[in-house]
């Protein structure tokens, strides 16, 4: 018999009637059998078998999806069949525990298990049960009865998710989700308590959830209401100061109108937002050092760092605060009506480098002179539009002698803020050239110039990239701020400019402390070095080895071979052949050695390139004189092509035509390419040759073509060319790194397993002497075997203090590093329009998503959707689910965690609301009709 709970509503058994098997998964697993006793459940594996079935009751789970859940990493050959084991040894550990009318049963149904057991024998069901009453009854009206039944929800916690499992290495989605369950309820029991007029009694846990929750700007008006209830006004509006600032510095925003409106009422002191008559003494809420306790569990499952909108329960009514409605129809993250750009977001939050140039007219100029000044102006305008082009940049407008240039609204480059600096100084230069036709002389006017870094809001117009698109944001009024402290002479940078250019400029010193504008070009002239060059090489060995070979072989046949290394961003392209050029450099005296970057910043990449590889061969340095430089390449060339050689003086022209300054630009003629062959020639036919291009997909045709010719030169000579590139080069040249010739050949770099992840961040953390545990599962589901993710999250996670992580993370939250932002912001601009677009949305949802949900969020045909997300599982950005949970529907998940925030954060709030609604709205109609 049972007898009614009638303040809960929860069926509770008297304690002489035997009780049915219980399972416990909200804290460590625990299985409880008819006569209360544990029973127990040895083995990781099969607990975890359990743990993930009891997350997914009365669902068929695949076996695919349970070896993924049990080996995230490289998978034993036998896992199958362990699964299989470990499903029967539970079998039997259930039936001791089951009645006559088996109340859990685990069956085999294809393609995997399901288990039939009633929920509300799972601690899990009844806290989401008893939370969604809750919410009705707060919306009805009854906080009092609300605020009981989420007592009764969190009753049913007994510590984070799984926690032994966790513990124990198991990393799931649905673990950081029901996480984020705990703390919705947490937030409604407040309020609902808040309702009944018990402020004083909910202060204590609300401050310990705020401060565990910075970014929630729901809990921020929660514990501002408390405050002021409980006559700490002051308090409640500092409070605001700090979420108002802490907002606008992280996401160059404003809080919402709710808090915005609530503050308001905190300083006019407005009754409505008075306590009301206290309610009925309720149990009280947990211990703050409880509290705390259960804070520091939630946070061991991965976190998910995001911007909580302060807004009310469902159902409930308007709040009296509320004076405006939300727009019935905001943006979304990829608009598809007919007024929308094509394959662009209507706006998205980009990180910028503005450059402000100023050139005042002499304080005498008025009337005619001005317009006379004016018309001079338009020069300074050819040069600003000129150094903005060459450096990948767009000049944004004008106001009066104060021109805009943008790096990195269209297209986010890694070195956009390096291409700011060096374009500043460009235009700086040219324009102190141009000072005495302006009429701009020394104490009557002065060129200023100055370069600020930061996020902004970019709106694009209906023309797309046709048209300048709109700038929102602090950075131009930062970036003003520069400017008129900047002194004549140099460039003023700010602190995040200077950061993000050191980024790439590793280990060439500091040029940017240099106040003379060009000595810092020269300086910034030299290729970057790539970040973790210097990270041990781990599971490279057989590529190293491929490399080895072919040279050994090229040697031995004395014939030319050309290897491309292709791969995405970070995963290890540049330290495989720098670990290369290393072997190669310890037999220097048996061969030749030659390393080149593309592009040179800022310059075009054709003449340039080889501009730069004549410079290798020949032993020049930027600053040598013309005359050094006729002298070192006319002594290389004695030496590789021998005196008698006829037309040498006709080589030598071109090889000065191609390392001249005034040479840089233009179109790669025959003869040039053809002499600097002959100069490769000659060097390799004097010892065996390696070169090495890297960033290829950056070169022009015309190097792509002088490359390709390399390896189809009939001559016999021991060269081989090693080129590093993403796949974005296959996309321009199909045929690359194969075509046919027997003479090419390519090679792709995979991710990093989850063992050789977690050994590269042991070595670093053994060179940096760092002495930590290593979370393996969460290092995979962060970096997704990225190594340069790997080399990020040491750094990060080696470093125990926050404002030591913040040297990583710069501006941006503890857990997200700038380098790392940067890549795959390149990496997501260089997608094509609507593989970008479907990325986005895909973002919106939670780490785990499906593809007709993808294309409900964007409006378009699944096929459509289809394409695109397996595009983006060949570029690394997904994974796709060998069992879909939801029949009929793709399911996939982020490589990285990394990915999906910086994708996500890119996006509008108002279309992250808006898309995760529709995929809420379509996951409802797939269960109404799975029911």
């Amino acid at each position: 018999m049972l007898s009614q709970d009638q303040r809960s509503g929860v069926a509770v058994p008297r304690p002489d009637d035997p009780q049915p098997v219980r399972f416990r998964v909200l804290g460590p697993l625990a299985v409880q059998g008819r006569d209360g006793r544990a029973i127990p459940v040895p083995g990781t594996k099969q607990r975890a078998v359990l743990g993930y079935l009891l997350l997914h009751p009365n669902q068929v789970v695949a076996t695919s999806r349970l070896v993924d859940a049990l080996w995230p990493g490289r998978k034993p050959v036998t896992a199958r069949k362990m699964v299989q084991n470990a499903v029967s040894a539970l079998r039997t550990a259930l039936a001791r525990g089951n009645g006559p009318d088996d109340e859990v049963v685990l069956l085999t149904h294809a393609p995997g298990y399901l288990l039939r057991v009633d929920p509300e024998l799972i601690d899990l069901h009844r806290s989401r049960r008893l939370a969604e009453q809750g919410r009705r009854e707060l919306a009805a009206g009854s906080p009092a009865a609300a605020a009981e039944s989420f007592r009764q929800a969190l009753a049913q916690w007994n510590g984070a998710v799984l926690a032994d499992l966790v513990e124990a290495g198991a990393s799931w989605p649905e673990l950081a989700a029901m996480s984020e369950e705990r703390q919705a309820i947490r937030e409604d029991r407040a309020d609902a308590e808040l309702r009944c007029g018990r402020h004083q009694t909910v202060l204590g846990e609300l401050r310990l959830l705020a401060e565990a929750d910075p970014l929630n700007e729901r809990l921020c008006a929660l514990l501002m209401l408390a405050l002021h209830r409980n006559g700490k006004p002051v308090e409640a509006l500092e409070l605001y100061r700090r979420q108002r600032d802490l907002i606008a510095e992280r996401f160059d925003s404003e809080p919402t109108r709710e808090l915005r409106d609530l503050e308001r009422a905190v300083r006019t002191r407005d009754p409505a937002i008075d306590p009301p008559a206290p309610a009925q003494t309720v149990p009280p809420l947990a211990p703050p050092e409880e509290v705390a306790a259960d804070l520091a569990a939630d946070r061991s499952a991965p976190p998910a760092a995001t911007r909580t909108v302060f807004r009310p329960p469902p159902g409930a009514p308007p709040s009296a605060l509320v004076t405006e409605a939300l727009p019935s129809a905001p943006v979304l993250a990829t608009p598809t009506g007919e007024d929308a750009p094509p394959g662009h977001a209507a706006g998205e939050r980009k990180r910028l480098s503005a450059v402000l140039v100023r050139v005042e007219p002499p304080a005498a100029v008025g009337g005619d002179d001005a317009e006379a000044f004016d018309i001079r102006f338009r020069e300074v305008s050819a040069v600003v539009a000129e150094e903005a082009a060459r450096y990948g940049g767009t000049v944004a407008g004008r106001i009066g002698s104060t021109l805009l240039m943008l790096f990195g609204v269209f297209r986010s480059r890694v070195d956009d803020a390096l291409r700011a600096v060096r374009a500043g100084h460009a235009v700086h230069d040219r324009l102190l050239r141009l000072a005495l036709p302006l009429g701009v002389v020394p104490g009557a006017g002065r060129v200023r110039v100055a370069v600020s870094t930061g996020d902004a809001l970019v709106r694009f117009t209906e023309a797309g990239q046709d048209a300048a698109p709109m700038v929102v944001g602090a950075l131009l009024d930062q970036c003003l701020r520069q400017l008129e402290s900047a002194e004549p002479g140099h460039i003023k940078l700010c602190d995040a400019t200077r950061r993000a250019a050191r980024l790439v400029t590793a280990g060439l010193g500091d040029p940017l402390d240099s106040g003379s504008a060009s000595a810092a070009v020269a300086a910034l002239g030299r290729s970057p070095a790539a970040p973790g060059a210097r990270a041990p090489l781990v599971e490279r060995e057989a590529e190293l080895d491929v490399l080895t070979a072919l040279f050994n072989q090229a040697v031995r046949t004395g014939r030319p071979h050309q290897i491309s290394v292709l791969g995405e961003p970070g995963v290890g392209k540049t330290r495989l052949v720098q670990e290369f050029a290393r072997l190669v450099g310890a037999r220097a005296e048996d061969a030749h050695l030659l390393r080149l970057r593309m592009p040179v910043l800022g310059r075009p990449t054709g003449r340039t390139a080889l501009g730069e590889l004549v410079g290798l061969c020949a032993g020049l340095h930027p600053a040598d004189p013309p005359h050094t430089v006729d002298d070192k390449l006319s002594a290389a060339l004695r030496r590789w092509l021998g005196p008698r050689v006829v037309d040498r003086e006709t080589v030598l022209g071109h090889l000065r035509a191609l390392v001249a300054p005034a040479h840089t630009g233009g179109v790669l003629d025959g003869e040039a390419v053809a002499a600097c062959r002959r100069m490769l020639e000659a060097l390799a036919a004097e010892r065996p040759l390696v070169l090495v291009l890297e960033d290829l997909h950056l070169a022009d045709d015309g190097v792509l073509d002088f490359v390709d010719g390399l390896a189809e030169s009939s001559a016999r000579i021991p060269l081989l060319v090693v080129t590093t590139a993403r796949p974005d080069l296959i996309e321009r040249r199909p045929t690359w790194g194969g075509g046919g010739y027997r003479t090419t050949s390519t090679m792709h770099l995979e991710p990093l397993s989850q063992d050789a992840s977690a050994r590269l961040v042991s070595r670093l953390w053994e060179q940096w002497g760092v002495r930590r545990t290593l979370d393996r599962s969460d290092l995979t589901s962060v970096t997704g075997g990225i190594p340069l993710f790997v080399v990020e999250y040491a750094a990060l996670f080696g470093r125990p203090s926050p404002a030591e992580r913040a040297e990583v993370c710069g501006a941006w939250p503890e857990h997200l590093p700038e380098r790392v932002r940067a890549v795959v912001t390149e990496h997501i601009d260089a997608l094509r329009p609507q593989a970008k677009a479907v990325l986005r949305d895909a973002s919106v949802q939670g780490p785990r998503f499906w593809s007709e949900a993808v294309a409900a969020v964007g409006g378009r045909e699944v096929a459509e959707c289809e394409r695109w997300l397996a595009h983006l599982e060949r570029r690394h950005f997904l994974v796709r689910a060998d069992r879909s949970s939801i029949p009929g529907s793709d399911e996939y998940v982020f490589r990285s965690a990394w990915v999906r925030e910086v994708t996500r954060l890119s996006v509008l709030q108002p279309a992250r609301r808006e898309g995760r609604r529709r995929a809420d709205a379509w996951l409802a109609e797939r269960a109404a009709g799975i029911r």
